[in-house]
């Protein structure tokens, strides 16, 4: 897993989006997740499947990011999903019992027939 941090898109189907993140979830780095998500939102993509396997580090600020999404979403009748979590991510989420707000399956595809796909 990488130090920097990249995010990918990936083809979903119409009204979806999957986003595959890389590296460090940062501050500066979830401000441009929050920054691509509301692209996509605002494109009418609202159902937003994030893939985290491959994040080797989830700061504050990143875990905020995503419960902030989470928010933005379903507020625009919409959903984050978060799929295939690494490790470092999912310590965190766990340590503070957030996985009650996060939207988390264990794959892709899990994650598409969730949201209704």
């Amino acid at each position: 897993m990488a130090d920097t941090f990249q995010m990918t898109s990936a083809d979903s189907p119409p009204s979806t989006a999957l986003l595959r993140l890389e590296g460090r979830l940062d501050a500066r780095n979830a401000q441009t997740l929050v920054q691509e998500c509301q692209r996509l939102r605002d494109a009418g993509r609202s159902r937003i499947v994030v893939n985290l396997s491959r994040v080797a580090f989830v700061a504050s600020s990143g875990v905020g990011s995503l419960l902030a999404l989470t928010e933005m979403l379903n507020d625009a009748n919409g959903k984050l999903v978060l799929v295939d979590i690494s490790d470092a991510v999912r310590s965190v989420v766990e340590l503070l019992n957030l996985t009650q707000f996060l939207n988390l399956q264990t794959s892709e595809a899990e994650a598409f027939q969730t949201i209704g796909v």
